[in-house]
């Protein structure tokens, strides 16, 4: 309608000047379209296929290696001069006492010098404990039904100089702390100001 208040044209030839009622145009033009379209989405799809394969590539994971434990050397429980003197009068060397288990049990290390000066360390019928020196509270070493004292014995006459044993003694409660002194008894051995790492 505003087209023929400005010019002359009539709607008669508008229609022929603009033939929008044409479908094989729409058609093509359509086509065109669709084909552009599909054309892109084909080529975006295929760099990004390409894309992740290379940063795959590239990133693959280095095979799995187990940790490496730290190398930590156990601080012995005495100092030089006792150690001597142990080693000297009961033939052993006192290498470590530490918690385990969650700080529910204490682990006793000991190097055998002399078999015959230390072979208190493995008689069964002995029973070592260890007393604490802040409450004076005994710690023995644990029976298991099945398994027996946490401790080695000489009932199979396997003791070995120069190799290391060891004994397990309970800590209920977690009672003895890291940096606490121990006294150490084990028949007639008896030692003084151990302390527990």
């Amino acid at each position: 309608m505003k087209s023929s208040l400005f010019s002359n044209k009539t709607p008669e030839d508008e229609k022929e000047r603009h033939p929008g009622g044409n479908p094989l145009l729409v058609i093509l033009v359509l086509v065109i379209c669709t084909m552009a379209f599909v054309a892109f989405t084909a080529s975006v799809a295929k760099a990004d296929s390409k894309a992740p394969v290379q940063t795959l590539e590239k990133a693959a994971p280095k095979p799995w290696q187990p940790p490496v434990a730290k190398a930590t050397v156990p601080t012995p429980p005495v100092d030089q001069k006792t150690a001597k003197q142990i080693a000297e009068k009961w033939g052993v060397e006192l290498l470590s006492l530490r918690l385990t288990a969650a700080g529910y049990m204490i682990d006793f290390r000991f190097r055998v010098l002399d078999i015959e000066k230390a072979k208190i360390f493995f008689d069964h019928r002995i029973k070592p404990h260890l007393k604490v020196e802040k409450s004076n509270a005994k710690l023995p070493i644990p029976m298991a039904a099945k398994v027996g004292a946490f401790r080695a014995t000489n009932r199979g006459k396997n003791i070995k100089s120069n190799k290391t044993y060891y004994m397990v003694f309970g800590n209920p409660d977690a009672h003895v702390k890291s940096g606490e002194k121990v006294t150490m008894v084990i028949g007639d051995f008896k030692a003084e100001n151990l302390t527990v790492n």
